[in-house]
This record gives structure tokens, sequence and C-alpha cells, in this order.
């Protein structure tokens, strides 16, 4: 039963895991395709580009010159997911700890600590990683909260009270500019969603609720100021102070997902 594989896959990624000598393993051909590490063949076919891959994981010795069919350890799936540090790969991160991970580590049950949960799903990160995480759950342990009272609030008629305004409000309160700014960026690529679109659609609300054109006021203010912003989040952040208002419309645009999210952090634990 060790050699059995098991395939975990979503919009965007697909991984292979097995059992060797009571160790989970991966996939290192899946994994490297999924983090982008990847180069395009004469034939036109999208394949790894193992010297990359060897390059990134050289001072990991035990996992040896790697090619297609080779597995690697939990440890060295982080150090690639860190070195080819791209979007992708911070989608990959997310999906790995919330869908992967608590479906295959044996942690007794139900996991409610967030020191215990950051140390079961994620010993290898790096700790700017485990503070944004711990963060990011402690937040939603208190939307959990909010969420589990506005269920069980009855009116005298018998109407549940719709408390929609609080619930958003709580979450947007209760955590740092910083973390907002990471919640953000989790909550608008979600589920592997077109974050593209998603952005234009939230920058279009902002710019719809502050009349302005943010493509514009970046621009103008990027010809006159150095060092240069990199994108409308950085404008919105550091010449608008205005995130947290980006961020309270995220929340009620994608509410759904805001809720979700928040119950498959902790609920998916319960499958370990």
């Amino acid at each position: 039963m060790e050699n059995k594989i098991k395939i975990f896959k979503n919009d965007l990624f697909e991984i292979g895991v097995k059992l060797d000598n009571d160790e989970w393993v991966f996939d290192v051909e899946k994994v490297a395709l999924s983090l982008g590490i990847t180069t395009v063949a004469k034939s036109g076919n999208v394949c790894v580009r193992w010297s990359r891959v060897n390059k990134y994981l050289s001072s990991s010795p035990q996992v040896g010159t790697l090619k297609k069919g080779d597995f690697i350890p939990e440890p060295a799936v982080y150090k690639l997911a860190f070195k080819a540090s791209n979007e992708l790969a911070e989608q990959f991160q997310d999906w790995l700890a919330v869908d992967v991970l608590p479906k295959i580590n044996h942690t007794g049950g139900y996991v409610n600590n967030d020191d215990l949960f950051v140390e079961t799903y994620l010993p290898f990160a790096d700790e700017n990683t485990r503070l944004v995480f711990k963060n990011t759950l402690s937040t939603v342990r208190k939307q959990n909260q909010i969420i589990s009272l506005q269920k069980s609030t009855i009116d005298s008629q018998g109407k549940q009270i719709e408390h929609k305004d609080d619930v958003i409000g709580g979450l947007v309160d209760k955590i740092t500019l910083a973390e907002k700014r990471q919640v953000l960026n989790r909550v608008v690529r979600y589920k592997g969603a077109d974050f593209q679109k998603r952005w234009r659609e939230l920058y279009r609300q902002f710019e719809m609720k502050y009349h302005l054109n943010l493509n514009n006021s970046l621009e103008k203010y990027n010809s006159t100021h150095k060092p240069k912003l990199k994108n409308k989040v950085d404008y919105i952040d550091k010449v608008m102070s205005k995130i947290p208002e980006l961020y309270e419309i995220a929340c009620k645009l994608y509410e759904d997902d805001v809720k979700e999210l928040a119950e498959n952090l902790y609920s998916l634990c319960k499958e370990a």
C-alpha cells in the first residue's frame, strides 16, 4: 500500500503523493509543473526545466539528481516553491496548506490551535510565511465566531437576523494593514479564480466609489515621484492610505468566498 500514489488536483494544480517509509513524498515532476518551473520543447509541449529544479535543490543532497518519476520530501517541495517565487507558487502553497496537507498528515483530529496548525501543516515555511498564516488563521477564527453567532441569532418572530454589515465590519476591523494586504490577495485568488478579472472588478468598484481613474492617477504620480510605484494596490496604499477601504469592498464583493475560505481553513482539518 505504501507505493500507492494519491492524486490531488484542482483547476490549476495536480500533484501525486505516496508514503515512503512512513513519510509522504511528492511527485517532483507534477510539483515543478504546478510551480511553473517549465520550458517549451520543440514539439510545443510544456515540460519541466530539470536543470533549474536540480539547481534549486542543490543544497539538499539527500534528494540527489532529480528526473521524471522521482519523488521528493515535503521540505524540498517548500524549497522549490520559495525558489520559484512567482504568482503560481503563492497560490500553490495556499492550496497545498489548505486542501492537501490536512488530508494526508495525521494530527489526531481537529486542530484548533493556530500555532499547532502552522507547526503541523507548514513546518518548513520561513518565519514570515508562518507569521502571516498564523495571523490569517486568527482572523478566520474570529470571523467564524461571528458567522456562528449570526446563524444562531433568531429574532422574536423566528426569523434569522441578518448581520452582514457586522460580519464584514468584524473582518475589516480586527487585523493590521499588512495583514489586510495578505488576506486581500488570498480572497481575490481564492480557489484558482481568474484573479486578474477579479482585480479589475475590484478596482472598478473602488474607482466608482472614489470617482477616480487609477491608471491615470498612478501614471501621473510616477511621472513626478521616485521610486515609482509598482501597481494600483501600492498607489491605494501609499498615496491614498485606503487599503482598509479596498479590503472592505473586496469582502463585500466576494463575500461568499470570504466565508468559505474562513470555514475551509478549519473544517478541512477534520478530514485529516
